[in-house]
């Protein structure tokens, strides 16, 4: 089997629900195709649309010169594209090494017949715990953020993230908590998100506020760079610290690790480079002992959630749902069901393409 061709495609797609009044997210997709016919997925996305044809078209010309390669040769293959942008630092290109890379993942366990978790060693893993984390942002109010919080638990999530840290009174993000508790009950787990925006006195100063609602963690309190910060605040506040989403590179999280500067770390695999880099990233972790979570795409994290014996929590968020036909599905339990069809399971919606794609 060879990589015969490839195709770059970029298109909008719509959100079921707008986010920060957003009512799209505009997406690069990569197709590789093998010359048996086996193609496998690639993707990424985001709001503002400025780099996104820099993005379509570093990543069509990375793709380019795998063309004629073994795509079974993942490794070999994700060295040589990490030569080609070594130059050009972390950041964009840790988005086309992910985009290569899952394509690649995607072509190979197609090919065999396997889903990505099971081609990873999953095994037997058939649903993995996840939160929602498509709703109760910091622009909504606190009639929305109840009226939310109830709807996701009716909807049969065990588990929902809503953000803070916008508000002037520690009172006032404390109230938030309140409601989202309230409105949840007392047998959801929910987590708080405050986005880097505060400082280790402010953390220190609201967190034992939050005490009382049993909040499963506090994530990016503080900015992502202070390592050293986050190692102060964990085990000194009642609340487990999550962070680790930001990073563009595995190596920090060997720091992260090493400073036990986490109670549980996040992993994005776009930011990290793809799922190789994920995997790796996520096994440092696990000789320290801690647990990670996945970030965004959920339709590539529920494959790494189930392949990570150290991942507790896949990040459920629906910016890429409508790009495809399937959809990831809860069981009885609110975990999330991982994909048995073929390859990471989703395949375009050729409709949506036809009437939304710009380039």
């Amino acid at each position: 089997m060879r990589l015969a061709s490839h195709e770059v495609l970029v298109v909008d797609v719509p959100l079921d629900r707008p986010w920060m009044g957003v009512a799209q997210m505009r997406h690069v997709v990569l197709r590789l195709r093998s010359d048996d016919g086996i193609e496998g997925l690639g993707w990424a996305g985001w709001f503002d649309p400025k780099l996104i044809p820099t993005l379509a078209s570093a990543v069509d010309a990375i793709a380019a010169e795998l063309i004629g390669a073994d795509p079974t040769h993942i490794r070999d293959l994700m060295a040589k594209v990490g030569r080609l942008v070594n130059f050009w630092g972390p950041g964009l290109t840790r988005f086309v090494e992910a985009m290569v890379d899952v394509a690649l993942h995607d072509l190979c366990a197609r090919a065999a017949g396997v889903s990505v978790a099971s081609f990873l060693g999953a095994g037997g893993v058939d649903a993995v715990a996840v939160y929602a984390s498509q709703h109760l942002w910091r622009d909504w109010d606190l009639d929305a953020l109840h009226s939310g919080a109830g709807s996701l638990v009716e909807a049969g999530w065990r588990a929902l993230k809503f953000r803070i840290g916008a508000n002037r009174l520690a009172a006032d993000e404390v109230e938030r908590a309140r409601v989202v508790r309230e409105a949840a009950g007392d047998d959801i787990a929910i987590m708080v998100d405050v986005n880097q925006g505060w400082t280790i006195a402010r953390t220190k100063e609201v967190a034992p506020l939050l005490e009382p609602y049993r909040l499963a963690w506090l994530e990016d309190p503080i900015d992502y760079r202070d390592i050293a910060g986050y190692e102060r605040l964990v085990g000194q506040i009642g609340i487990p610290i999550t962070h680790g989403e930001y990073h563009f590179d595995t190596e920090p999280f060997g720091r992260i690790a090493s400073a036990r500067a986490a109670d549980t770390v996040m992993i994005d695999a776009h930011h990290v480079g793809g799922i190789i880099a994920w995997m790796r990233a996520a096994a440092v972790c696990e000789v320290a002992h801690l647990p990670v979570a996945t970030h965004l795409s959920p339709e590539i994290g529920v494959h790494l959630a189930a392949a990570a014996p150290n991942c507790r929590m896949l990040e459920y968020m629906d910016w890429s749902v409508n790009l495809f036909n399937e959809r990831i599905e809860l069981d009885d339990q609110g975990r999330a069901l991982v994909p048995t069809r073929p390859g990471l399971g989703f395949t375009l919606d050729d409709d949506l393409l036809a009437r939304r794609r710009i380039a």
